[in-house]
């Protein structure tokens, strides 16, 4: 595979997380009352909601820059990973685990989407590996 093929895969998995970030970040960070009526659980205090929009904004942004440049991302792009597959077992605990009043769609397409997101991130990496050094 070429440089230019091996970037590309990494780019779409950056695309697709940097997508994935903002649309989750947005929705916690700017309108949490509309995901907390969504997810029909018990009432919860909206920065126990917002703080999180942050983070997952700080994560597209991150994610922006290194699609833009991604020699030598190897860290940032690990965080994508990590944060993907961590989402994906923290959504997925409690769903088996744990008794939870929100609906179960509610947990579990954001489990679904974050853990497609880690193995396409994962892809993405183990392709680019001699650029991400």
């Amino acid at each position: 595979m070429t440089q230019d093929g091996m970037v590309q895969k990494l780019k779409t998995a950056l695309v697709f997380s940097i997508l994935v970030n903002i649309v989750y970040g947005i929705g916690f960070f700017i309108t949490p009352w509309i995901l907390r009526d969504m997810a029909g659980g018990n009432p919860v205090e909206l920065g126990w909601i917002r703080w999180s929009g942050g983070v997952l904004l700080a994560l597209a942004v991150g994610g922006i820059q290194t699609y833009q440049k991604p020699a030598g991302q190897r860290a940032m792009v690990t965080t994508l990973t990590l944060a993907a597959i961590l989402t994906s077992i923290g959504l997925l605990y409690p769903l088996l685990f744990e008794p939870y009043s929100v609906h179960a769609w509610f947990i579990a397409m954001p489990c679904a989407v974050t853990f497609a997101l880690f193995v396409i991130m994962m892809r993405g990496q183990k392709a680019a590996k001699e650029i991400l050094k």
